[in-house]
């Protein structure tokens, strides 16, 4: 016979066996040789190659340890700074960057190591099984009332204090261990059946990707002669094809460049293009800020035409869409277009051309910046570029559009079942940390 459910009074929890308890995160470590307590502050300027490893947010992820950086502080630091040891098994718990709260049990690749200020270290009471702890942070619920409470102009985080209040329901101490154990079975079946539908992904865009630079540097036809173009970036093209520069064949320019305020932003108003907006041959409405028509139009001398291209110079640059509405906008600090002066290039074609890896690779060869790269428009403008006969350049358009489409569709496919299959971890963790199912229900 099932056990009877009581309410826990926690709204993303709902209701829980009669025979469980809830309890704050803040009272899960209340014994000697328990904790509760946030990492240190460590300076960059005592960040060294070996050592006691250091931990930052980004090893934390939903419920698993996330292996990158490779930052030391050394014993010295250590002792002066007076760093919590904090050891393999303990529990990482993140309060900055979503989902918030999400925790992870540190490996035992190190015999010790020390944590950055933005994440909290929990080791809890004998009653209290840390693996069950860490599903429940990452549970759907758990996780989105996190979000809730973040805070944070620029960046949302949680303080330790505000963790503490936060609600988990409990088994007793062989259920909790249970359940961490069926979960753990679980939850790798899933992840495996997730990394290969993942890997399917990559190798479809990796696939796209090489389509589209093999098809617009050597043609559709491949048994035309061939000639060296006389550019490294392209090698060997077909013999009646042309290599230009960007410079003559379109006005290159940047876009509208103001700092954003809110006076110049306008719900009803005109479409801003910024990086974040062009993906590979379209634009991303998702996250469009629009100016004020007032604005916009005291700027009409930078607005967008149908058939521009924007291509990406600050960030992923290179990648390039087409637009195809008059009177948009588009930002200075992250776009240059490409305005066809030329009725010898196809401005489809071009685009497709932009998007190549050959093109990318050129682009991130002449970009600046150690960390987020610039394409210059200096660069740009002399950025050479292939013209096939207008009758190819269309035959190329026409046969990319017809095989990314496909492929796209494959891509979305496989990004639909991904989601599923992510949501379906979500809501059996969910369904397990909160008495829903039990474990020996299946058993």
């Amino acid at each position: 016979m099932a056990e009877q459910m009581k309410p826990s009074g926690i709204d993303w929890i709902k209701d829980i066996p009669s025979s469980w308890e809830i309890n704050k995160v803040k009272y899960l470590a209340t014994e000697p040789g328990t904790l509760f307590l946030d990492g240190d502050w460590i300076e960059s300027d005592v960040i060294e190659e070996s050592g006691i490893r250091y931990l930052t947010t980004g090893n934390v992820g939903a419920g698993f340890y996330k292996e990158q950086g490779s930052g030391y502080i050394s014993e010295k630091t250590f002792s002066e700074l007076h760093c919590l040891n904090v050891y393999p098994g303990d529990l990482m718990i993140s309060r900055l960057n979503e989902p918030i709260g999400r925790s992870c049990i540190i490996p035992d690749t190190e015999s010790r190591y020390v944590v950055a200020v933005d994440n909290v270290v929990l080791r809890p009471n004998a009653n209290y099984n840390k693996k069950f702890i860490m599903y429940g942070m990452n549970a759907d619920g758990y996780a989105e009332h996190a979000n809730m409470i973040a805070r944070g102009a620029t960046m949302s985080r949680i303080s330790r204090s505000q963790l503490g209040q936060f609600w988990l329901a409990f088994p007793n101490i062989e259920e909790q261990q249970a359940i961490a154990d069926f979960l753990d079975k679980e939850c790798a079946q899933i992840d495996s059946i997730a990394a290969d539908l993942e890997k399917q992904i990559a190798l479809l865009q990796q696939y796209k990707k090489s389509l589209i630079t093999e098809t617009v540097t050597k043609g559709l036809d491949k048994s035309v002669p061939m000639k060296d173009s006389g550019v490294e970036f392209f090698g060997k093209i077909p013999a009646h094809w042309k290599v230009s520069k960007t410079k003559y064949v379109a006005d290159i320019s940047i876009g509208l460049v103001t700092t954003m305020t809110a006076n110049y932003v306008d719900e009803d108003g005109v479409p801003l293009i910024r990086n974040s907006n062009i993906r590979t041959n379209h634009i991303d409405d998702n996250g469009m800020v629009y100016l004020s028509k007032e604005f916009a139009k005291a700027n009409i001398g930078r607005a967008l035409h149908k058939g521009d291209i924007v291509t990406v110079h600050t960030g992923d640059v290179g990648t390039s869409a087409i637009i195809n509405e008059t009177y948009h906008m588009s930002h200075g600090f992250a776009t240059i277009i490409s305005r066809l002066k030329t009725k010898t290039v196809n401005n489809q074609f071009l685009c497709w051309l932009y998007n190549s890896e050959i093109f990318k690779e050129m682009s991130i060869a002449y970009s600046t910046g150690d960390g987020r790269q610039n394409l210059n428009l200096y660069d740009f403008v002399d950025f050479y570029i292939l013209i096939p006969t207008l009758k190819e350049q269309m035959e190329i358009v026409n046969w990319l559009n017809l095989k990314c489409t496909e492929i796209d569709n494959f891509i979305e496919n496989k990004q639909q079942q991904l989601l599923l299959i992510q949501q379906h971890k979500k809501s059996l963790i969910y369904e397990y940390v909160t008495g829903k199912k039990r474990v020996k229900e299946v058993q």
